[in-house]
């Protein structure tokens, strides 16, 4: 399993917001300074579109390092 399916494997059952943050970057792949459903699905299948719509606060189709920062956030802490 590549790094970024393991990382987004990890955010879909919960991520600490400090790995999130490291792995931005990584996964953007165009560099585009945001993410889009297509970056997110290349590394990791499990999340859905609509999961990745309400992480999109904005409505803009892509999400911003904020807003995928929340979204990490509000994954459950696997370790409590």
């Amino acid at each position: 399993m590549s790094q970024l399916t393991t990382f987004l494997a990890a955010a879909a059952t919960g991520l600490t917001a400090q790995a999130a943050a490291a792995d931005f970057n990584a996964l953007d792949a165009d560099r585009s300074g945001t993410l889009s459903f297509a970056e997110i699905q290349a590394a990791a299948p499990v999340v859905t579109a609509e999961e990745f719509a309400a992480a999109d606060a904005d409505g803009s189709g892509e999400l911003s390092p904020a807003e995928f920062d929340a979204w990490v956030a509000s994954k459950p802490d696997p370790n409590s």
